[in-house]
């Protein structure tokens, strides 16, 4: 009870100093972190005058826990879409800052006299500028409109990502006490796979629980999930010998794609507020004055090499990345602090003891100097802006305009590779590391279980590698992905694209082919001849059958909406969809095609090869007569009109196939498949030949619930063409003839009078 008393005493002596400094900081229009500094000073042995705290370690635990809540809010606000949405120029500017500074403060501390390891942390703590001090800064001179504000936000993100990783590094560097390449190397390798897997199982199952257990979730049940899982997480990272902070900030963005994560930041804010407070406080409570004197000429060099370091590289990363030059200097203006992330891994040096005691008080004075003249600098960018414009050379500043130019032209070439490339390399990275996390669980978890339940060895390996291949099926369907629009594009637009695409292709094949051989080799013994013949199956049976791409279908569907669960979610509200909101005959588009002249033989094989580029063709009118929904069987002949559906891209690749297959005009410019069946009613076509669009909603008593769209037989049965699939807050236009239909899904099919009324009589739709 008595620790009690004292946890409780320090606690209120701190929290009213701490509210008495921060009202006056709120008053004098100061950053509250300075509050919270000052705050700790006072409480501290290190000023005598006020009462000071009697058990420190307490305050410093409640800190680190505000460690775990500051990384878990910054979780919170990360999101791949928003770095993707961030663009290279963030990423080159933080790149250039980073790797100057850390390099510029390692040398700093060298020169100074200090070891190697004060070295290196103090160039970690140097290379991050602070994201709330910017924030407070542009939020009071009402600057987050400008151009060069919105970027520096942009390499702020990137930094904080950046922070995380290199306290992974520097933990490492610390235990081992000595810089191995291999195995540091070894050790980013290792965190790079747990943060993908924890991330990967995360999105796929987490997003999934909440929405099904959404109706248990009030605000208390929802901070209590989300603080479990928080605090799960760093126990797993710890578990795993990485940092409380990567396990909270994994738990953090996990739950940041989700359409509870506004409520969860919400909740959660208040927590972090007062932990963070409480960080803040104990860092303050290490501000020694006696040690700041004996180090006031290392603080002055430590301030002017921070300003004029970070000031310098954030100007010229953002002139590399393209930027104009008023851009580059808001930008270098601004960023000429240290802050938070600074004391964070100054706390990491403390609490493995491995830096000096002096490094913190003198990082912590660098950071209140810096935060104090940030205002002052910001406010000064369009003065050295037109100072600069006024005293460099006209042919400096010719050549910064031309580059900038040059720059943006480079990255608008041949956005098709780009987008082909935006997609294969995540989607090949993502399926090797899932299918190297199963051969591990076969050979570390499956072998082992199964020996530990009496099995001999060699049946348990058999049986291990048995199940270890089943698993991978799925993942190489996954990989091998079906040749798409993109990809057709590409081999009709330029022969010598056709070379890198099946390379592309057969890398693939062989990394899944390396997989399967690796398995069976390590745990069935088998002839080598019959080793290749069996893999070699595997692999053909995964890529082919319609089966594993059910299922791989099934799983990539489910991961992309959970993935995208909070911007599909957004979108929906844009658009004002309520339940009985058509959206799909407003997103597809008709093109009409006259065939004036065949240009080869059997066209049919190019001019219905809808599949590969995800269009459809709708209906064939030749001379009066139309022909609905057609297949090959319809062929193609000279003066038909074709009738194509598809999304506009789309349509424009099928174009490139027509003219290689025919002399083609277009009819008329594109509308939307709405228009078209609208326009129907007030033309000469008959009844029997207008096309309707309507949307099913499947319940579980309906014939092709749990079919796939090849096995509900819609078309042969009904006469109609599945165009699109409403699951949630996922669309899907031209669904894969492999997807499954599953209850809750709204069905968008395309057919005839006769297929609204065989729906009708068996009730399918209403």
């Amino acid at each position: 009870m008595e620790h009690l008393d004292f946890l409780i005493r320090d606690l209120a002596l701190v929290l009213v100093v701490a509210g008495i400094t921060t009202v006056i900081f709120k008053k004098i229009k100061q950053p509250l972190v300075l509050g919270y500094l000052l705050a700790g000073f006072l409480t501290s042995a290190n000023f005598s005058i006020l009462p000071s705290i009697v058990d420190a370690e307490n305050i410093h635990l409640w800190g680190e826990l505000g460690v775990i809540f500051i990384m878990f809010a910054l979780g919170l606000e990360f999101s791949f879409h928003k770095i993707a949405n961030i663009g290279g120029s963030a990423i080159v500017t933080a790149s250039t800052v980073i790797t100057a500074m850390v390099f510029i403060g390692y040398g700093t501390g060298m020169l100074l006299g200090w070891s190697r390891m004060d070295s290196i942390f103090l160039g970690g703590m140097l290379s991050m500028s602070s994201t709330m001090i910017i924030l407070k800064a542009y939020d009071e001179l009402k600057l987050k409109h400008k151009k060069y504000a919105q970027l520096v936000l942009g390499t702020l993100i990137i930094e904080d990502v950046v922070a995380i990783f290199m306290m992974i590094v520097l933990s490492t560097i610390s235990v081992s006490k000595d810089v191995s390449g291999l195995e540091l190397g070894g050790q980013i390798g290792k965190m790079l796979l747990y943060l993908i897997i924890w991330l990967l199982l995360g999105i796929y199952l987490i997003p999934t629980l909440l929405k099904r257990a959404t109706k248990y979730l009030n605000d208390e049940t929802l901070l209590i999930v989300s603080l479990g899982l928080c605090l799960g997480m760093v126990v797993i990272a710890n578990y795993m010998g990485f940092s409380s902070a990567l396990g909270a900030f994994l738990a953090g963005s996990i739950l940041a794609g989700t359409v509870k994560a506004e409520k969860i930041e919400e909740l959660v804010n208040p927590i972090k507020d007062f932990f963070g407070a409480v960080f803040f406080i104990s860092v303050g409570m290490l501000v020694d004055p006696s040690l700041i004197v004996k180090y006031a000429g290392p603080i002055l060099l430590l301030t002017i090499v921070t300003i004029v370091g970070q000031m310098t590289f954030s100007f010229i990363g953002v002139l590399l990345s393209g930027q104009t030059l008023r851009t580059a200097v808001g930008a270098g203006m601004s960023m000429v602090q240290i802050g938070e992330f600074s004391f964070i891994i100054a706390s990491l040096g403390t609490s493995l003891g491995v830096t000096s005691e002096f490094l913190y008080p003198i990082v912590v004075s660098v950071s209140v100097i810096t935060t104090f003249t940030t205002p002052m600098f910001i406010k000064k960018s369009d003065a050295v802006y037109a100072f600069l414009n006024k005293v460099l050379p006209k042919t400096t500043l010719k050549t910064i305009k031309q580059y900038t130019s040059d720059k943006q032209t480079e990255n608008e070439k041949d956005l098709d590779w780009k987008e082909y490339l935006s997609k294969y390399i995540p989607r090949t990275v993502i399926t090797t590391i899932i299918l190297l996390c199963i051969y591990m669980a076969g050979t570390q978890v499956f072998v082992p279980a199964l020996c530990n339940y009496g099995m001999n060895l060699k049946y348990s390996k058999w049986i291990g590698g048995a199940l270890t291949v089943v698993l991978m099926t799925p993942v190489i369907n996954m990989m091998s992905y079906r040749r798409n629009i993109i990809y057709t594009k590409l081999w009709l637009k330029n022969k010598t694209n056709r070379l890198p695409l099946l390379v592309f292709r057969s890398f693939r094949i062989l990394v899944s082919l390396f997989f399967v051989l690796m398995t069976i080799n390590t745990m069935m013994d088998i002839p080598v001849w019959i080793l290749w013949i069996l893999a070699l199956i595997i692999v053909f049976f995964s890529v082919k059958s319609d089966f594993m791409a059910s299922n791989s279908i099934k799983i990539e569907t489910r991961f992309i909406a959970n993935f995208n669960e909070r911007i599909l979610e957004k979108k929906k509200k844009e658009r004002g969809i309520v339940k009985n909101y058509r959206w799909l005959d407003e997103t597809l588009l008709i093109e009409q095609f006259e065939i004036q002249k065949i240009l080869i033989d059997e066209p049919e094989k190019s001019i219905y090869a809808r599949r590969k580029l995800g269009i459809q063709i709708i209906k064939v009118i030749r001379k009066d007569h139309h022909i609905n929904l057609p297949d090959m069987k319809a062929g193609v002949r000279e003066g038909d009109i074709i009738v194509v559906m598809g999304k506009k891209n789309n349509l424009d690749s099928y174009e490139m196939i027509l003219n290689n297959t025919a002399v083609v005009t277009r009819v008329e410019e594109q509308f939307t498949l709405r228009d078209y069946t609208y326009r129907q009613i007030f033309t000469s076509t008959d009844k029997e030949n207008h096309l309707l669009c309507m949307a099913v909603n499947v319940t579980n008593q309906c014939e092709f619930c749990n079919k796939t769209i090849q096995m509900s037989k819609i078309k042969e049965k009904y006469h109609g063409f599945v165009i699109g699939i409403d699951r949630g807050a996922l669309s899907m236009v031209g669904p894969n003839k492999n997807t499954q239909i599953i209850e809750g899904d709204v069905l968008w099919v395309l057919g005839v009078e006769t297929t609204v009324d065989k729906f009708l009589k068996e009730g399918i739709l209403n």
